[in-house]
């Protein structure tokens, strides 16, 4: 998953689950493949349905398997299907079903307590309860109790940077995004990049790093971040979409910003000359970015007629 090669790691598992179909941590990695592969292309609205169709069947198998299941194989299925609900929940956040959302994200949150109380060291439940905590506070901190639920969440993600893999993979992620939130981006950057050293060409952190450095005003950092996101974009199968349209944001924007004309022109027309396929080119945010790359093609284009 950290290479991103989702398709080789899907095989992969469903090779073992031909041998044992009911295999709980193959059946529960199917999923968190899945749905890293959709956080990694941002495409909620295209494969929400989808995914949520097999997290919740995959969830029945491992719910109807708990009740058979004792000790350590019990807790682990208590914290796949907390898991797989809280996957489900921040799924449909992310297409704007915030109601259903927030009640999946509640529901999971109380299964991953459950599991807490099993093992108070279950680093994988922190990660899901501090995210929980974290932005439920931050929605909410006009509320007087709920207020300290943010410092709370962010002390169980760190501790959760500890969690086996995958967990400290999706840890390092969201805390990333908690600093970013919070400015933190020196922090932020330098976890990015502690991921980056081993795995020089995960998008995921270098999405991170490209965003950190244009949000801060690190134009200088933030135009070849951009460049590497497009080439990384382009170079994948399928192509990523979102990234592709995200790095020539950034390497327009830079260029605006260093007062280089041509180079933003050159730069929009080619991001603007990419058949980008509609269900993409419809997502909210690669909406706003294209519009970006738009107005500033329009702008330099019509001073060079």
């Amino acid at each position: 998953m950290v290479k991103q090669k989702y398709k080789e790691a899907t095989e992969l598992i469903n090779s073992r689950l031909r041998d044992n179909p009911n295999d709980i941590h193959a059946l529960y990695t199917l999923v968190a493949i899945e749905q890293t592969r959709i956080l990694d292309y941002e495409s909620y609205t295209i494969d929400n349905k989808r995914f949520i169709a097999l997290s919740d069947s995959v969830r029945k198998v491992i719910d109807d398997r708990l009740r058979f299941l004792k000790g350590e194989d019990s807790l682990a299925a208590l914290f796949y299907s907390a898991n797989l609900l809280g996957g489900v929940g921040l799924i449909q956040a992310k297409c704007g079903e915030w109601f259903n959302g927030a009640r999946n994200a509640m529901a999971s949150v109380n299964s991953l307590r459950q599991v807490k109380k099993i093992d108070p060291d279950h680093l994988g439940a922190e990660l899901g309860i501090g995210a929980f905590d974290y932005y439920f506070g931050s929605s909410f901190k006009w509320i007087p109790f709920v207020s300290g639920n943010v410092e709370r969440g962010i002390e169980a993600i760190d501790r959760s940077l500890n969690a086996p893999f995958p967990f400290d993979y999706a840890a390092k992620s969201t805390y990333c995004w908690i600093l970013i939130d919070r400015k933190q981006y020196k922090k932020a950057d330098s976890i990015a990049h502690s991921v980056l050293v081993r795995h020089p060409e995960n998008s995921v952190f270098l999405r991170i790093r490209a965003l950190i450095a244009l949000w801060s005003g690190s134009y200088k950092s933030a135009l070849p971040f951009g460049e590497k996101v497009v080439a990384l974009a382009e170079k994948r199968t399928p192509v990523n979409w979102s990234d592709l349209v995200m790095g020539y944001y950034i390497i327009v924007r830079c260029h605006e910003h260093f007062g280089q004309k041509d180079k933003a022109l050159a730069a929009a027309q080619k991001a603007l000359s990419i058949p980008i396929p509609a269900e993409y080119k419809n997502m909210s945010h690669v909406k706003d970015n294209l519009k970006y790359i738009s107005e500033i093609h329009s702008k330099y284009k019509a001073r060079s007629k």
